[in-house]
């Protein structure tokens, strides 16, 4: 009777080659993003400077700035670019020409909205008082003078 623990298990030579290159695109990957974490996007270094532009030519403001990045508003609204809701200077974009569009503004950012801008829900943020919901719509409609569609 033969033995045949002795002998190594053959496995096909292809399957090590999988492998290699599998760990290979790993690693590239991880690099790629590291590298878009730490350099960032070219969006993001213009949505950058979009606010810093609303900065300097409206320093009053900037406490409108701080309240918006202290909630949770960034998680859906980007400066720029859209996220789960429409992006600030959008939203700046479509209220620009309406008389009332910072009380209105201020008005959907405690009370929520449904359907403005589609099918996305737009959550109320009841904590967020009255003094505070202007001043931030104050800050989003000042983005407006700064890009075009």
């Amino acid at each position: 009777m033969q033995d045949y623990d002795d002998e190594p298990v053959q496995r096909p030579r292809w399957l090590g080659w999988v492998i290699i290159i599998g760990m290979i695109l790993v690693v590239l990957g991880l690099l790629n993003l590291g590298a878009r974490m730490i350099i960032g996007t070219s969006s993001d270094q213009a949505a950058a400077q979009t606010v810093a532009a609303v900065a300097e030519h409206n320093p009053a403001l900037v406490g409108g700035k701080t309240l918006i990045d202290g909630s949770d508003c960034m998680r859906c609204h980007g400066v720029e670019r859209k996220f789960v809701g429409p992006g600030l200077v959008e939203i700046a974009q479509r209220y620009k020409d309406r008389a009332d569009a910072q009380a209105y503004l201020a008005q959907k950012i405690r009370q929520g909205s449904v359907g403005e801008w589609g099918r996305t829900i737009m959550p109320r943020h009841p904590q967020v008082t009255e003094a505070q919901s202007l001043e931030m719509a104050q800050w989003i409609m000042a983005l407006a003078d700064q890009k075009t569609p």
